[in-house]
């Protein structure tokens, strides 16, 4: 642990159970045949601070690296969590968009007798790219000639990594990749059935209010005390979203969008890679165009450890001094490229509830990582910082409720 971090709170495991056989897992790829020129033996070391589906590094004797991508170990909280077959085959589909920013995936390996877990394989050839460490990256890169790292950015909020000028067009860079995932179509990339096209936000809280009670039964591995709710009124900000549900549109979502999530060019203020798609569906794009701009929108983000009272995103002076847009020019750009402006639907209305609902759903996710790691099975040994997000995010959206109902009672007195 650094020098001046915090403890580890009492009763929350430590430690990460996620070694690899690399003598089976080297033979299981070898008879695939899915990398021609793999050579063995091949070696894992686990990658950073991922919280869900652990993530290796896999290099072979040739000085190739991959990434693999498994489920956790042990017995799966939510059914729904943790599908790898799900991530690898979103990434299949976009890897035939022509130009799309997403890692070449080799291999899928749905068995638990290779390295106990399911788990896929991927990559992306790049002869001028190198990825940093410590990341929960899903790219592969090929050691041939020079390489020339690229960047993910780990301090997402303020980008501090980069030039004032810089911050402002990777900002628009990040936009407009949201906005082509956003425009393509599901059904024509051979992704039938990869979500439901209607009813996105009412299914969406009938699974994360059934996740959130899964998590809230698991007790924990050392004391056996069960974990408890996210939020004694969490049945509460569900009901008011059932009550308020955002009109349907539909697109390929990633719901993880962030910087965090991509990978820049090394030297331009572009994306050029996106990692990580566990939570991808087909929904309602507002869940990823609210989450990815987020900063813009105060209270605390989904996954942010930190969550500082105040950003530099907080007001015109601020945005400017830091070199970031305003909120506007992006949602413009936005909409220039998908074609409609979600800001007009039910007159404003309904961006509100999608705010509401992320907030909610990201309290259902820090609640989730608080279940794995008391459990046993969480990913990082930072997972226990994740934990004070779970209430003060449902804290925000009853925030956010109660100032839209007041708004509501002005409107009907006038």
């Amino acid at each position: 642990m650094a020098e001046g971090a915090p403890p580890v709170p009492q009763g929350l495991g430590s430690t990460s159970r996620h070694d690899l056989d690399n003598t089976a897992l080297g033979k299981w790829l070898q008879q695939t045949k899915a990398i021609p020129d793999l050579k063995l033996p091949v070696i894992s070391s686990k990658i950073g601070y991922g919280q869900s589906n652990p993530t290796y590094f896999v290099d072979d004797a040739a000085g190739q690296r991959f990434i693999l991508r498994k489920k956790p170990p042990g017995t799966i909280i939510s059914p729904v969590a943790h599908q790898v077959d799900r991530e690898y085959r979103v990434l299949k589909a976009l890897g035939s968009v022509e130009g799309f920013p997403v890692p070449k995936v080799y291999a899928l390996c749905m068995e638990n007798d290779v390295i106990g877990t399911p788990f896929y394989v991927s990559g992306k050839r790049l002869d001028q790219f190198d990825y940093h460490e410590n990341c929960n990256a899903n790219i592969v890169h090929v050691q041939v000639m020079e390489f020339i790292k690229g960047r993910i950015v780990k301090d997402y909020i303020e980008l501090s990594e980069l030039s004032p000028e810089d911050r402002y067009k990777v900002w628009f860079s990040l936009i407009e990749t949201l906005a082509w995932l956003h425009s393509l179509d599901p059904d024509k990339l051979g992704l039938e059935g990869y979500g439901k096209k209607t009813d996105f936000y009412n299914r969406q809280c009938t699974t994360f209010s059934r996740i959130e009670a899964q998590q809230a039964a698991v007790k924990d591995i050392k004391t056996g005390a069960v974990l408890g709710r996210a939020h004694e009124r969490y049945d509460e900000v569900m009901a008011y979203v059932r009550q308020n549900l955002p009109k349907d549109r539909y697109a390929i979502i990633h719901g993880d969008f962030k910087f965090d999530n991509v990978v820049l060019h090394p030297t331009e203020p572009r994306v050029i890679a996106i990692l990580d798609w566990e939570l991808s569906t087909i929904g309602h794009p507002l869940l990823d165009l609210l989450f990815t701009l987020s900063p813009f929108l105060g209270g605390p983000k989904a996954n942010d450890l930190d969550s500082p009272s105040s950003t530099p995103y907080d007001t015109a002076h601020s945005r400017q001094q830091y070199g970031l847009p305003d909120l506007d020019n992006l949602l413009n750009h936005y909409t220039n490229i998908v074609g409609y402006d979600v800001r007009k639907d039910n007159d404003g209305r309904d961006v509100q509830i999608a705010r509401i609902f992320n907030l909610v759903r990201g309290a259902t996710i820090s609640h989730g990582i608080q279940a794995r790691t008391v459990t046993g099975q969480a990913s990082s040994e930072e997972s226990w910082r994740y934990f004070r997000n779970t209430r003060r995010s449902v804290d925000s959206a009853l925030r956010l409720i109660e100032e839209l109902e007041g708004e509501n009672r002005v409107v009907a007195k006038l």
